[in-house]
């Protein structure tokens, strides 16, 4: 196989993501060289991402180098990914996933008592109606900017805490010093749709690519990425609804626990087949 071009965006979480994926595919034999690609949602870094368009900011322009034949295969977040994604591609790889866990992060010198958290900056409907559940007196402040950006602007006291993905902080590893971190189970908090998962992405005609990126994938979580993109997609909620998803998979007894948070609601379904009950939960949920 010739050497192959991996599609990423140019932050510093995109290439530690691109990265891990080049090295899975050199440890079975490929060469890979990694294109770095400008998106919306990282030249807009001041208004809210509901805004500019939620999903998809973060992914049209590195799909447009797949479609254009300027690279072979792209690295997603998978929580980034829209409905659909560009006729003509499809994910075909998911390597082992990160923790999908949302953690506060509290400023220097700051505790959990409701009285020391005034403002919280999140730019997610998602987490600012689940983190009031917590803190319902809090001001809740759009935050943008990468993960390090966000970061500094909670120690300068911009924030008194933020709301991040602790697959992220797992990835880059950024310096906490001086900061406490609160994790919010997935029973407490229910995540983003895929979040903490890769998706690979290529052009569905490119079959043996397809083959090779079906061999540096985890099968748990390629079955977790399929459960929760399914009952994504049949939420179709908008960027200003809250909205979350998250499967529990155990592929041993076949089964699945799903639970889906639309605006306000949150519901859990557990059994054998995870299309119907994702069905049970659209119906549940959708008003």
């Amino acid at each position: 196989m010739k050497p192959l071009t991996l599609a990423t965006r140019g932050s510093k979480l995109a290439r530690i993501q691109a990265g891990l994926v080049k090295e899975a595919l050199e440890t079975v034999g490929a060469s890979v060289e990694l294109l770095e690609v400008s998106t919306r949602g990282d030249r807009d870094q001041k208004n809210p991402l509901i805004q500019i368009g939620g999903r998809g900011l973060f992914v049209k322009e590195v799909e447009t180098c797949l479609l254009e034949g300027r690279a072979d295969l792209a690295v997603h977040s998978g929580k980034d990914l829209p409905y659909q994604i560009a006729e003509g591609l499809v994910v075909a790889g998911v390597p082992a996933a990160a923790s999908p866990e949302d953690v506060l992060v509290l400023g220097p010198g700051k505790t959990e008592a409701q009285e020391d958290l005034n403002i919280i900056g999140t730019g997610s409907p998602r987490r600012e109606v689940q983190c009031k559940q917590f803190y319902p007196e809090a001001l809740y402040q759009n935050i943008r900017g990468n993960v390090d950006t966000r970061l500094q602007k909670l120690r300068d006291g911009k924030y008194d805490a933020i709301l991040l993905a602790a697959a992220g902080l797992e990835r880059l590893q950024p310096d906490l010093t001086g900061l406490t971190l609160k994790p919010f189970s997935t029973k407490q908090f229910v995540p983003s749709a895929c979040q903490g998962l890769l998706a690979v992405e290529c052009r569905e005609e490119d079959t043996e690519l397809r083959s090779l990126l079906q061999s540096i994938s985890d099968p748990h979580s390629a079955r977790r990425f399929a459960v929760e993109r399914y009952m994504f997609s049949l939420l179709e909620a908008d960027c200003t609804v809250p909205l979350g998803v998250h499967a529990e998979v155990s592929l041993d007894e076949n089964l699945y626990t799903i639970t889906a948070l639309y605006d306000k609601k949150k519901e859990t379904r557990q059994g054998t087949d995870y299309q119907s009950l994702c069905k049970e939960l659209q119906k549940a949920l959708l008003p």
